[in-house]
């Protein structure tokens, strides 16, 4: 919150307003992920997160630093609650729309949109606040999120309407014995199951799938021990002999090796199953991550931060492959959102953690610890990682298509 700093001088204040944004998420994400579940037409529920993130951040925008510190925290904390529509959300759209046979480029698509928005994102703000400062950075900020709802208004959402499933013919052979083969129930709403009941028996799936747990805890555990970053790399900079800034450029190398990491994700998905190769990612980030640790010049640095993101790159639409495959239709935006609001939390405290460490360790040694803890992130996956589904095997549980009209 560099508008906080900037007017009042307070870093505590600062941290307060990221704790408030985060907290709602761990909420928000199971009861409105259920909720997007529930909804045939679901753009109006986009929209409103849009509108209400908009206006949230203009009255930031007018507030920080001059009214109550109180009033602030509450306008966080109502912006985080539209987080895990906004993000998450909008990837559960993919897999009702796209063909099965054609998820797995989307899925790198929808992965490599993230790093699109976390390059041009911070740019656009860093560049306007570098220049006019923190105030007019923050309003281009409140100016994009502005943009996003005639862009979501305008964007084709159709409809959704349920398909019964496939009735089969009775078999008049005796089966071949297969070896069992453990899938989650198919568990589609009914009118009369209650949002909490929805809400319960999705956060028992995460539980109930092994693979889909372990996926959980790994990319939990991942962020955790990458949201120490934003704090790392300035100082890493500064020892480097460069300014702070030099900070925004490592971190912006690492967003451009994601964006091609994410790319290459779809290549990558098709020879390997997709718990292999997200604790493939998260071991070849952590070797990346002890090479940044140790290099000795800044151009070193860029190319080494380049480099881990890109091994970072594959792991979101491979975790999207495996929910895709583990979890039903039925609980698919909740699930998603929810898996969104512990990432976030989790990238937050790792970010505070850093943030107290930095007086007691070097910042080379806390990279050597961010990358271990990429390691222990893997260790969730081991077990059951080479065991998960095909991108292609894994489309047969999707029974809701798009149709109908444009809502």
């Amino acid at each position: 919150m560099l508008l906080v700093v900037a007017r009042t001088g307070d870093a505590r204040l600062a941290g307060l307003l990221v704790a408030a944004f985060t907290v709602p998420t761990l909420v928000a994400g199971p009861v409105l992920g259920a909720w997007l579940d529930r909804l045939r037409r679901k753009r109006p529920l986009f929209a409103v997160s849009q509108a209400v993130l908009a206006l949230d951040l203009a009255a930031v925008l007018v507030l920080a630093g001059r009214g109550p510190g109180w009033l602030t925290a509450l306008l966080a904390l109502l912006a985080g609650a539209t987080s895990p529509v906004l993000t998450g959300g909008y990837s559960t759209l993919v897999p009702l729309v796209i063909a099965p046979s054609a998820l797995g480029r989307a899925n790198a698509l929808d992965a490599a949109s993230y790093g699109v928005a976390g390059i041009a994102g911070p740019a656009a703000v860093s560049a306007v606040a570098g220049t006019l400062g923190a105030p007019a950075g923050f309003a281009v900020l409140v100016g994009l999120s502005a943009l996003g709802l005639p862009l979501l208004l305008a964007a084709p959402m159709r409809a959704l309407v349920a398909q019964p499933p496939v009735t089969q013919p009775p078999v008049t052979q005796p089966p071949v014995t297969q070896p069992p083969v453990t899938q989650p129930p198919v568990t589609e709403p009914t009118a009369a199951e209650s949002l909490g009941a929805a809400i319960a028996d999705g956060l028992r799936l995460l539980r109930r799938s092994r693979e889909l747990a372990a996926v959980t805890a790994a990319t939990t555990t991942g962020q955790f021990f990458q949201g120490p970053l934003p704090v790392l790399l300035p100082l890493l900079a500064v020892a480097l002999g460069r300014p702070a800034s030099g900070g925004g450029w490592l971190l912006t190398a690492f967003s451009a090796g994601g964006l091609l990491g994410a790319l290459a994700s779809a290549r990558l998905l098709r020879r390997w199953r997709p718990g292999a190769v997200l604790a493939g990612s998260l071991g070849a980030l952590a070797v990346l991550l002890v090479l940044l640790a140790v290099t000795p010049s800044f151009p070193a640095s860029l190319a080494a931060a380049a480099a881990a993101g890109v091994a970072d790159g594959p792991a979101l639409a491979a975790t999207l492959t495996v929910r895709q495959g583990s979890v039903p239709a039925s609980r698919y935006a909740q699930v998603l959102a929810t898996a969104a609001s512990f990432k976030i939390a989790a990238y937050a405290a790792g970010s505070a953690a850093a943030g107290l460490l930095t007086g007691l360790l070097t910042v080379r040694e806390l990279l050597l610890a961010v990358a271990a803890g990429q390691l222990l992130a893997a260790v969730p996956l081991l077990p059951s990682g080479a065991r998960g589904p095909r991108s292609g095997r894994s489309r047969r549980r999707w029974r809701w298509r798009a149709g109908g009209r444009s809502d």
